[in-house]
């Protein structure tokens, strides 16, 4: 038997003490039980947040509508997990919306990390902002509770919504508040598990990138090999280049990585600096002037440059296995300069193989193009006849 409250304005709505209300209370928690076994088995998450919400439309009174809004990842905004009865526009308009104080119940209840019961959307200072989209839709009553994890950090919101002005009885708040428990133990199962797949998906992409950069150590330790061989006047000198070239490479690398895993955005690195840390192993700083810089004395924090640090080397390990540094004849060059639109650097490869444009991307360009897209920065590539340009603008 399924039991609906009436208005708690009532006479006839029955109160927490009254032995009646432990019957609607049980009911909850047997209907909770069901959706946690689901959650438990890995259900899908729309289809579980859309039945809590259906549960307590059903359990906590005629004419209430319930939301249920998540906590962004950046933590300052609520996304939508289930609201199947209110208006689409609505849940379209408040998609996304700020967490904070005045910021409706829900944005107000993430904010405070407290419930916020709003009788009257009408006159509550609360919507100010929100009032004539939530009356348009005929909603006049909105209570929220903030859904919270074992730790007590907030997750989200769980709201109920009333078409009139309404207050909750002291039966209303225990339902509700069970279901927000219900609705929390929920939620963080999903975030539990949405991580482990991340975590998952950050291993098989690190066991990648581990291959893909021995695969390049050993391309570009034949390269230098290769390159070294015309100059070297004995076999022993031919070593001493080399092995000075390798450890060249590997302070590049740990440029990258030491760099990275610090993340210490206060420290500032010149441009300058981390190209030629990067490229002297394949010739800049040499007599013939193969790797050209010109650039201003632009400085980036620690952050940005382990990613730079990793396209550039990319850049300069295909320009080694393809391009402009295949051979002795190539030349490459890198301009920077500051302008208004961030920091532009135009990478020019010229005087080696013609370059054609990959039918697919591999590792390396999917890697760029990630890095890239965590700079907030754009690349371009110009396949030439002449030589590969590409242009990287990096915002303020």
């Amino acid at each position: 038997m399924e039991w609906a409250i009436e208005n708690s304005q009532t006479a006839d709505a029955p109160s927490a003490t009254d032995p009646l209300s432990d019957r609607y209370l049980a009911e909850v928690w047997r209907r909770q039980q069901q959706i946690l076994g689901r959650v438990a088995l890995g259900g899908d998450r729309e289809a579980i947040l859309s039945d809590i919400v259906s549960l307590a439309e059903e359990q906590t009174g005629d004419g209430m509508l319930a939301s249920i809004l998540l906590l962004s990842e950046d933590g300052k905004h609520l996304e939508l997990g289930g609201a199947p009865s209110l208006p689409d526009e609505y849940n379209a308009a408040i998609e996304g919306m700020e967490i904070g104080e005045g910021e409706g119940s829900c944005g107000t209840a993430a904010a405070r990390g407290r419930p916020v019961f709003v009788e009257d959307i009408a006159t509550d200072p609360l919507w100010a902002d929100f009032r004539e989209l939530a009356l348009s839709h005929g909603l006049a009553a909105c209570w929220s509770v903030p859904i919270k994890a074992g730790d007590g950090s907030v997750l989200g919101t769980f709201a109920n919504y009333y078409r009139e002005p309404r207050q909750p009885s002291d039966l209303d708040r225990e339902i509700i508040e069970a279901i927000a428990l219900t609705t929390s133990i929920a939620v963080e199962r999903i975030r539990l598990e949405r991580m482990r797949h991340r975590a998952e998906e950050a291993k098989g992409l690190v066991l990648e990138e581990l291959q893909h950069r021995v695969k390049n150590a050993f391309s570009l330790a034949q390269s230098l090999i290769n390159l070294n061989v015309p100059a070297a006047l004995s076999a022993r000198d031919l070593a001493d280049k080399v092995n000075g070239k390798l450890r060249a490479i590997a302070s590049a690398q740990d440029l990258i990585i030491v760099r990275n895993a610090a993340g210490r955005s206060d420290e500032m690195t010149s441009i300058r600096t981390l190209l030629a840390t990067i490229l002297s192993p394949l010739g800049y700083g040499d007599v013939d002037e193969r790797i050209r810089l010109a650039g201003d004395d632009q400085t980036v924090d620690a952050q940005s440059l382990s990613g730079l640090a990793m396209v550039f080397h990319e850049l300069a390990t295909n320009a080694t296995k393809y391009g402009g540094l295949k051979d002795t004849s190539g030349v490459v060059s890198i301009e920077w300069n500051t302008g208004p639109e961030g920091l532009k650097i135009e990478w020019s490869e010229s005087g080696g193989p013609a370059t054609v444009e990959p039918e697919s991307q591999n590792f390396g360009s999917r890697l760029v193009a990630s890095t890239i897209r965590q700079l907030g920065a754009t690349i371009d590539h110009d396949w030439r006849n002449d030589g590969l340009r590409v242009t990287i603008v990096l915002p303020r």
